[in-house]
């Protein structure tokens, strides 16, 4: 059985310093263009050549204000990978489509092939966050909209039963970036064996990969425990990959008005 890679784009600038910290907070919360010459989503494009050099495709997902430069979108950047969004207003079924249409209007012709949700219900991450989660009704929302929800946010440790499918949904993952107690966190070999009998997804956000030693060393770790076991990388099959690979060989639709998209 196949490890399956989760990236959540949750910083526009990183975070791996001071002035990185503030530049995203600033456009996640207020207002501040993609300034590629102040390295907007620069950790981002790192963290795909880290991929492509590992031949990895995931399961990659962006926030509104994390959007990838669009020049990326009709490139080989993302090629591979399976491009979803990472929702903030889910209050009503009403706010998540707004905010839905936007990202896939900025993201076309590349289909938003699913969705997952920003935060785990504990805090209000952003201006525009909203907190509670409620992974019942994004499977729901999944089934109205036609972009799927596959995967919850709850953690994989040594005391979880086992989070393998249920119908085509992943209640948890293994968390690269979360600290446990040693009686509580999964070692990579111990993930690596829960994959050799159910698909296991593991989750990372590129700007803790930089900010972070520990949550590098966690990945790095990881793949060596998958390459020496033989336990593959996969993606879900969705036809937002065919429609992507479709949109490389199609000329770009005239731009959108994208001025609320923040």
């Amino acid at each position: 059985m196949p490890l399956i890679l989760r990236v959540d784009v949750d910083k526009p600038y990183g975070r791996a310093n001071l002035r990185e910290k503030v530049l995203s907070k600033i456009r996640e919360d207020y207002w501040l263009p993609a300034i590629s010459s102040l390295r907007y989503l620069e950790h981002v494009r790192k963290f795909l050549v880290f991929l492509a050099d590992m031949d990895i495709k995931a399961h990659i997902y962006f926030r509104r204000c994390t959007l990838p430069p669009r020049d990326w979108i009709n490139s080989e950047m993302l090629n591979g990978h399976l491009i979803g969004y990472h929702a903030e207003d889910t209050r009503t079924l009403e706010t998540f489509k707004k905010e839905l249409e936007l990202v896939q209007s900025y993201l076309f012709p590349v289909k938003v092939s699913s969705f997952n949700k920003h935060g785990s219900g504990k805090q209000k991450l952003g201006r525009h966050h909203y907190p509670d989660y409620e992974p019942h009704k994004y499977r729901e929302w999944g089934k109205i909209t036609g972009v799927p929800f596959y995967f919850g946010n709850n953690e994989l440790v040594k005391r979880s039963a086992t989070l393998s499918a249920e119908n085509g949904y992943y209640p948890g993952m293994f968390w690269l970036d979360r600290r446990r107690s040693d009686n509580e966190q999964l070692t990579p070999q111990e993930v690596v064996e829960e994959a050799k009998r159910n698909n296991v997804v593991v989750i990372i956000h590129p700007a803790n990969f930089f900010a972070d030693k520990q949550v590098e060393g966690n990945m790095r770790r990881l793949l060596s425990a998958a390459s020496d076991n033989n336990v593959p990388w996969t993606i879900i099959n969705d036809p937002g990959l065919e429609a992507f690979n479709d949109a490389l060989q199609r000329p770009a639709r005239p731009e959108p008005d994208y001025s609320q998209i923040s």
